[in-house]
């Protein structure tokens, strides 16, 4: 399994296994519409060699898994920074105003991606506290003072220092951010919890330089650091190899004849939770539903082995169906101990442990 090189609010790492085995790596197709940090996918079995297909509305998710394809080694050095505040509050800033344009952008052009603003979004969720990341939704942002300079303070002009003529930098479209310390618990940034890169369990066989020994010219804290994430970053890509990414509207990639032309489809949702405080950049209280709706219409095809993720009682009525309900040892993680997520599982899923990933 390959470690995702930043946290993410809800991500599945710890559940991957578990939906693996009821998934199954016989699967000729694997669909996962709300892609997010990928932990699922990137703790997929060997013995899974069918198609992806994975979509994120988030024009910073895409634009992540896009750069670490097309050119890891500058994503990494982006990504390769100390923790610092005032460099925080000015990249999230950079990162809010860029959005609306950024996922307009990657759909327009097939070669567009931007490896500086994915290195400064993925060390940023790990500089960040909690949730509300790039949602724009904060009251800080650059304002102008009167020669025109522009200043990190709050947008409604209530600096306290009473100047009332200040006006929103422009082109920030009305969008600020929040202004938090940042993650102060280790200090290391992206780099806080290195990934054993000896073992990546895709076929990936790269010999890692020995960073301890002079004769490899790798020396420094800061060079080994970058010697780590580059490598890294180039295992990442590799596993992006034999998948397909989209940027949009969950739907999209849901057609149930394409999913199924391959043999049997695992279907991974984890869509924002219906019960949870808004979190991410592109939040909604429907979607859950939504997605619970296509889950009832197409939970009893027997090509689809269906996960759907949310909290207890969110998805009860699908257990009317004939749908198994689990949960997992989460281990604390960037949301806490949880214990009320749940997993669904569709009739079609299997049901227990077959071996290691459904064998």
């Amino acid at each position: 399994m390959i470690k995702v090189p930043f946290p993410y609010f809800g991500g599945k790492s710890k559940a991957a296994t578990l939906i693996w085995e009821r998934i199954g790596a016989d699967c000729g197709n694997y669909v996962e519409p709300f892609f997010g940090s990928g932990a699922v996918w990137l703790g997929r079995p060997d013995a899974f060699a069918g198609w992806a297909t994975v979509n994120d509305i988030d024009g910073n998710v895409c634009n992540f898994w896009r750069a670490v394809e097309l050119d890891p080694d500058a994503v990494a050095v982006a990504a390769d920074w100390p923790v610092s505040e005032c460099d925080l509050h000015a990249r999230h800033l950079w990162l809010v105003r860029n959005q609306d344009q950024l996922a307009g952008r990657l759909m327009a052009d097939p070669d567009y991606y931007e490896p500086r603003a994915a290195g400064w979004w993925a060390a940023g969720l790990c500089a960040w506290i909690g949730g509300g990341y790039c949602d724009g939704n904060g009251s800080w942002g650059a304002v102008l003072d009167g020669d025109g300079v522009a200043t990190f303070a709050k947008t409604d002009g209530a600096t306290g220092k009473g100047v009332t003529r200040q006006l929103p930098h422009l082109g920030d479209a009305g969008k600020g951010v929040h202004r938090k310390l940042p993650h102060l618990g280790d200090g290391k940034g992206v780099t806080r919890q290195l990934p054993h890169l000896g073992d990546a369990g895709k076929g990936v066989h790269r010999k890692l330089p020995h960073l301890g020994d002079a004769g490899t010219g790798v020396t420094g804290l800061c060079a080994r650091r970058r010697a780590w994430l580059v490598e890294w970053f180039c295992l990442l890509k590799d596993a992006l190899r034999e998948m397909r990414i989209c940027c949009g509207d969950w739907q999209r990639i849901m057609s149930v004849g394409t999913m199924t032309r391959n043999g049997v489809c695992g279907v991974v949702l984890d869509p924002p939770y219906s019960q949870t405080r808004a979190v991410y950049a592109n939040d909604s209280k429907t979607i859950s539903g939504d997605v619970r709706e296509w889950c009832i219409a197409n939970g009893d095809n027997p090509m689809l082995r269906i996960a759907l993720c949310g909290h207890e009682t969110e998805h009860n009525e699908l257990e009317e169906l004939g749908w198994n309900v689990e949960t997992w040892d989460k281990g604390g993680g960037y949301q806490g101990a949880d214990d009320r997520e749940r997993i669904w599982f569709s009739p079609a899923c299997l049901i227990g442990k077959q071996g290691e990933f459904g064998f």
